[in-house]
């Protein structure tokens, strides 16, 4: 599932650009632009009470460790 959305480009200079994003990808996103554009930046965050902390890298903190995976 991918939504149209608008977002800043990381030039600064108050460019948008349309992209289509995932929920993954809109969470990425939105980090990037919080740390100045810099994914070193993003996996060291340290503010633990931003309400996509626990999403950042691309995990579903309440999603069980294998929980997609066919069972046998």
């Amino acid at each position: 599932m991918t939504i149209k959305h608008e977002i800043r480009t990381p030039r600064g200079n108050g460019e948008t650009r349309g992209v289509a994003l995932t929920p993954n990808k809109a969470i990425r996103y939105q980090c990037l632009e919080c740390v100045g554009w810099s994914a070193m930046e993003v996996k060291e965050c340290t503010d633990p009470h931003c309400p996509l902390y626990p999403f950042r890298m691309g995990t579903n903190p309440s999603r069980k460790r294998g929980q997609n995976e066919p069972k046998k």
